[in-house]
């Protein structure tokens, strides 16, 4: 069977599509990977046949034009209910016109080839509408690999006029649901949102394109103190902007912990870092599924990978998001109990810092709840069932 994956060109939506295309790989189908040039050389690193289809597009720039002027949530307690719903629609119609922007700069090469290779399947980001309109014009199975809690349930172009100008250009009619016949999906069910679609539940497999080991790295604490893992994500910093890595709030809270401190950046993050006290561990480019089983909690800004990872491994998390996708990830995991989060306009130091030190208490109830959704976790199907799902829809 010939199964076509695609992604837009971004590496945290790339990732985790990685162990299904290569779990279809080893079950002897013929896999190929395509998105534009800018996400090859991921695709090749993970060593899976990629195909360059599409226009590169400038993600960040049209990100910072379209949603960051309208995310200001810190603003949002003092809204009235009319103004607030106001700004939840400019908000919705500004990711569904961001996202709109992406499909447009990769249909039409994307279905150039996959009219030419004839795939029995399109496997596609649950963002990348260029997936689902494909499999949609050649009559083939659309099923979406979802990379965290379903956000794209709540965004559905099909619903308004936002695609009519790019299926106009291309020929295509509007699809019926961009949610397409399967949705495979990592993330434990009972924090998952609710939606009308069909669902193979698998159990999530970190990948992040780090495969060298620091010999150290799986060592716990030697304090004899809690650890916290304090780490800012990939993609903040680069959408939203360098000032808002790491912000001098969460450092300050992490610092006045009693806990032994290790902050995992990227290494192209390391000139952002502040002066840090000598014993602040700096854990480089360190993949978070090999540091995260020696820790007691994580600290970060609600990204899908950590907040999978963590759960994974049964460690609490307390969650700062500052981005849309990331607010709905810190609600849907810490509806479990294994954690906290806490909107910008409620993160000062002080706050961020007792609610910390609740989690790390010995007996606390999110230490219970985080293994509990480990185990959870753990219980799951694997890739091969998701595979096989596959296969009996595409016959």
């Amino acid at each position: 069977m010939r199964i076509l994956f695609t992604s837009w060109a971004w590496t945290t939506h790339f990732y985790p599509m990685v162990p299904l295309a290569w779990a279809a790989r080893v079950a002897g189908h013929d896999v190929r990977f395509a998105a534009p040039s800018d996400l090859v050389p991921s695709i090749t690193a993970s060593g899976l046949p990629a195909v360059t289809a599409g226009e590169d597009f400038d993600i960040v720039g049209d990100f910072q034009e379209r949603i960051v002027t309208v995310m200001d949530y810190e603003n949002d307690h003092a809204r009235g209910e009319a103004e607030l719903a106001e700004r939840h629609a400019a908000r919705s119609r500004a990711v569904m016109e961001h996202y709109t922007a992406i499909a447009a700069a990769m249909t039409p090469g994307l279905l150039d080839y996959a009219r030419a290779w004839r795939p029995d399947a399109v496997v596609y980001d649950p963002l990348a509408w260029a997936g689902v309109l494909v499999a949609d014009d050649l009559g083939v199975p659309a099923v979406r690999s979802l990379f965290g809690p379903d956000l794209s349930a709540a965004i559905r172009p099909e619903y308004t006029d936002v695609l009519d100008p790019l299926l106009e250009s291309l020929g295509l009619d509007r699809p019926a649901s961009t949610l397409g016949d399967l949705t495979v999906d990592p993330c434990p069910p009972y924090v998952q949102i609710d939606a009308p679609v069909r669902r193979q539940h698998i159990r999530f497999v970190p990948y992040n394109a780090l495969p060298v080991v620091p010999p150290a790295a799986h060592e716990p604490g030697r304090s004899g103190r809690p650890r916290v893992c304090l780490t800012w994500g990939t993609t903040t910093d680069r959408m939203v902007g360098e000032t808002a890595f790491l912000p001098p709030n969460v450092l300050e809270a992490m610092l006045s912990l009693d806990a032994e401190l290790v902050i995992a950046i990227a290494a192209r993050q390391e000139h952002l870092l502040p002066d840090l006290p000598p014993e602040v561990t700096i854990a480089k480019s360190v993949p978070l599924d090999v540091l995260l089983p020696t820790c007691d909690l994580v600290v970060q800004r609600g990204g899908s990978g950590t907040s999978h990872t963590a759960a994974l491994y049964g460690v609490p998390q307390l969650i700062l998001p500052l981005m849309p996708d990331t607010l709905l990830t810190a609600r849907t995991f810490c509806s479990s109990g294994a954690g906290v989060f806490l909107r910008p306009d409620e993160a000062d130091a002080e706050t961020i810092r007792e609610n910390a030190a609740r989690i790390l208490e010995p007996d606390s109830s999110f230490r219970r709840q985080a293994r509990a959704l480990a185990d959870d976790m753990e219980r799951l199907p694997r890739m091969p069932d998701a595979v096989r799902a596959l296969e009996e829809l595409a016959a």
